[in-house]
């Protein structure tokens, strides 16, 4: 689902390959990225709608817009980097890797 690679400043990504997930809307792949990046039940997660708009969210990777468009907001301790190339990169806020992400979270 995810390849992990590293930022120009040595910390880690998580590139989403949305054409393995094939999620029925990219707000959906996000949610289910997070969720299996930070260890958690999706349910558990707050609604990523209290984050972002997720209908415009889910209209950048229609198709229809601008393919230059990019969208960049936190979730869940991730900065959630979404393009309208079909490309979703994740990157922890805090921390070196994504066990301490996780280990966050849970201690909310």
């Amino acid at each position: 689902m995810t390849d992990q690679s590293a930022r120009a400043d040595g910390s880690p990504a998580y590139e989403v390959d949305l054409e393995s997930v094939e999620p029925e809307s990219a707000s959906v792949a996000v949610y289910r990225a997070v969720a299996a990046l930070a260890n958690a039940e999706p349910e558990s997660l707050d609604p990523l709608g209290r984050t972002v708009d997720t209908d415009a969210l889910d209209a950048l990777l229609d198709g229809s817009g601008d393919s230059a468009c990019r969208v960049t907001f936190r979730y869940q301790g991730f900065r959630v980097e979404v393009a309208a190339d079909d490309s979703v990169r994740l990157t922890p806020l805090h921390g070196d890797a994504v066990d301490e992400v996780a280990s966050e979270e849970t201690d909310r």
